[in-house]
């Protein structure tokens, strides 16, 4: 059986209890954010440049895929959409593909991808598609929140709390949960629920959230604090 995630484990000299942000959700005002969880994100290139070098993190990636950041989501997606909870999908990329209207920062990693929107890398994997009435925002921007229109539709929703699921766990998932704190949403990230190419950066970047910003917890932990809310 999995133990449940605890901060306290992975930075015990943390004060958490005087800096940490406590809350309870309301499964009213409660929607799931699946970041970025799209066919040329989590594929990795077995021939690339990276496997090559490491081929350790396509394994461990691959793993965490297959193994905890697909199944977790679903059952996350069911268990929302069985509630008539909104559920709610970015996707991050270029929309041409020269990536010319991307940041220099960005550019090299779009045109690696090698999806831009219109091409099957773009879209969400199909195993957790979006269905018609389900939000889909797209994005230029790690953070789902950086000149989108997602907190204005929130917002029109009545959304007061996110769980956020997807990839990568320090890059567009703790950048879009930072912002949702900013923005005042209460925000759990869904740590086997998401995925890093590393084990530590993945668990920084949940000790990230978890130290000031919201909470961190597994799938079966916020699926049964929900219930009982």
């Amino acid at each position: 059986m999995t133990m449940a995630w605890n901060p306290r484990d992975h930075d015990p000299e943390w004060p958490f209890e005087h800096q940490e942000t406590a809350f309870a959700f309301d499964a009213a005002t409660t929607a799931l954010l699946v970041i970025d969880i799209q066919q040329g994100q989590i594929t990795q290139d077995p021939d690339g440049n990276l496997a090559r070098d490491y081929p350790q993190i396509i394994r461990f990636w691959n793993d965490q895929i297959e193994t905890r950041v697909i199944p977790n989501t679903w059952r996350l997606q069911d268990y929302f959409r069985g509630r008539g909870m909104p559920v709610a999908f970015t996707r991050n990329g270029a929309v041409t593909s020269t990536a010319a209207e991307t940041t220099q920062r960005l550019r090299p990693a779009s045109l690696r991808g090698g999806g831009h929107r219109g091409t099957p890398a773009y879209e969400i994997d199909a195993r957790i598609a979006p269905l018609a009435d389900e939000l889909v925002v797209d994005k230029l921007t790690s953070g789902a929140f950086s000149c989108t229109w997602l907190d204005h539709a929130l917002r029109n929703m009545g959304v007061t709390g996110l769980v956020l699921t997807g990839v990568v766990s320090d890059m567009c998932v703790l950048g879009t949960a930072r912002v949702a704190a900013e923005l005042g949403y209460w925000t759990m990230i869904c740590e086997d629920a998401c995925a890093g190419l590393t084990y530590r950066s993945h668990t920084e970047a949940m000790l990230m959230h978890a130290r000031k910003f919201g909470r961190v917890a597994q799938t079966q932990e916020i699926i049964s604090e929900l219930e009982k809310s």
